[in-house]
Parts: structure tokens; C-alpha cells; sequence
């Protein structure tokens, strides 16, 4: 398991969709044939089969959002005119949009799945309740329902990231807050300039935002799937 993301790209039995380089292909089919040959006549598996396609669209939506950034900052640098500027912006949003629901998506599967084993605790009767699925609302039921399990291990250790903190804390706040500015230094003489820093963290705005966030993302989501998978395997 620990080379599967290395596989990529793939198209996926589920929807036949090519995912690109560092997407964990061998977790995520593994849960997915567990659980469509042990659940696919419930009630609730449509749930579980579209937050299963939302999983991986939503991967491969930010990776190719995130491409689209070097691009346009490779084409433009990091103080284009405002149109441009835009662009660089919106590709920025759209990355760690995607990018941060790609655990979302992952964490209203792994409730329905819980939906299935105990449906008393996991309840998706109504659309408020479907609503107020969240990654913590997941884990909290998971540890409610399933004490003991190696699973719980696998969400603490994700929370407990500093990277998946990150994703979070840019996601929140280009989504609920502010379109952040601009850090541009200026040369004095012969002395280069500190490169362009990005406000939001104080990050320097380069490719590298892009190419460490997708390297990251993709170990993130590897160790989740990995964790899911033996739960999957031990408990459908």
C-alpha cells in the first residue's frame, strides 16, 4: 500500500474517471468493491456511491485547478495586472476548495458506512441531519459506535496534522472571509528582493503553494483511505 499513489493515473472502476498522479487508487477501490458488494441494495448507498464519485472528482478538480495556477503565475509572476491577478486568485480558491472537500466528501462516506453497521447512531433521515455531517461530527460518531477500533487512530492523526490544519484554516478563510493580499518587497540597490508573500500565512506565492499542497493533500488522503480500508474490510 505504501507506493499505491504512484499508480496514477487510473481510470476508476467506479466512474471511469482518469485520476492524475498521487491519488491512493488501491484504498480507495478496495473500500469501494467492500462496500458495493456488501451494501449496494440499502436504502442509504446512493449516499455513500456519491460521496464515493465526489471523493475523487473533488481530487482531481483541485489538481487540475492547482495546474492551472502555475500557469498563470509562470506566465504572469506574482504582481500581474488585476485581471490576471484575478485569475491567479480564483485558480488559488478553486484549489483549496476542492482541495479541502476532498475530506469532506471522504467524511460523509465514511458516515454512511457507519449508517450501515449502527443506524441508530448514525442517522441520515432528514436533510438537516445530512447536512450537519462534518469531518468532526464523523469522528465523534465513529468513536460513539466503534471505541476500540484502529480507525479512531486514523482520524487523530489526520487532525492532529499541521498540513490538514492548514488546508482547513485557507479554505475557511478564503471561503467565509477575505480575498487576501499581497506582501511585494522592493530591491534597495544591488540587494534582490525577498520574493512576493501571500497574506493569508505569510507563505511566499510561488508554484511551490501549488506543488507542496498537492503533495501533501495526496499523503493526507492516502493515510485516511488506508486507515478506512482496514475498517472497511474488518467490519463489512
Amino acid at each position: 500500500m505504501k507506493n499505491q499513489a504512484q499508480h496514477s493515473p487510473l481510470a476508476l472502476t467506479t466512474n471511469g474517471l482518469i485520476v492524475p498522479v498521487g491519488f491512493p487508487v488501491a484504498s480507495y477501490e478496495s473500500i469501494h468493491s467492500i462496500v458495493s458488494t456488501a451494501q449496494a441494495s440499502h436504502l442509504l448507498y446512493e449516499h455513500y456511491a456519491g460521496a464515493w464519485n465526489a471523493l475523487a472528482y473533488r481530487f482531481r478538480a483541485s489538481m487540475d485547478h492547482g495546474d492551472a495556477f502555475v500557469l498563470l503565475f509562470n506566465s504572469n509572476g506574482p504582481t500581474p495586472p488585476p485581471e490576471e491577478r484575478y485569475m491567479q486568485e480564483k485558480a488559488l480558491f478553486d484549489f483549496f476548495s476542492a482541495g479541502f472537500s476532498v475530506f469532506e466528501s471522504t467524511f460523509y462516506g465514511l458516515y454512511v458506512i457507519g449508517a450501515f453497521l449502527s443506524p441508530t447512531l448514525f442517522s441520515l433521515s432528514s436533510q438537516k441531519e445530512q447536512q450537519q455531517i462534518t469531518p468532526n461530527r464523523t469522528r465523534d460518531t465513529f468513536t460513539r459506535a466503534f471505541p476500540s477500533d484502529p480507525i479512531l487512530n486514523t482520524f487523530s492523526a489526520l487532525f492532529m496534522d499541521p498540513e490538514y490544519q492548514k488546508w482547513r484554516e485557507i479554505r475557511n478563510v478564503l471561503t467565509h472571509r477575505t480575498a487576501p493580499g499581497r506582501r511585494i518587497y522592493v530591491s534597495i540597490g544591488s540587494d534582490d528582493a525577498p520574493p512576493t508573500e501571500w497574506k493569508l500565512n505569510n507563505s511566499v506565492l510561488d508554484a511551490s503553494i501549488v506543488t507542496n499542497g498537492k503533495s501533501e493533500l495526496s499523503r493526507l488522503l492516502t493515510c485516511l483511505l488506508e486507515g478506512s480500508a482496514k475498517f472497511v474490510a474488518t467490519r463489512l
